[in-house]
């Protein structure tokens, strides 16, 4: 089941990943069931936010995850 559909760092018109800059072919996005940078799609006001705003808090929660040390 591919993610990229569903996903807030993908647009859609031009099969475009904000995340690895690049247009994924469909056997891509069949095969991104396993994608790490998968990320809900976020609503604000009812409106989805833009795949650029998705990628601002992807980077922002990869960065956080980078920070943390043992427990």
């Amino acid at each position: 089941m591919s993610k990229c559909p569903k996903c807030g760092l993908f647009s859609a018109p031009e099969n475009n990943c904000f995340w690895f800059k690049k247009e994924l072919s469909p056997s891509d996005i069949e095969a991104s069931s396993g994608c790490y940078y998968f990320i809900e799609i976020m609503y604000e006001d009812g409106d989805p936010l833009t795949p650029l705003q998705h990628l601002l808090f992807k980077k922002q929660d990869v960065a956080s995850k980078k920070m943390q040390g043992p427990v």
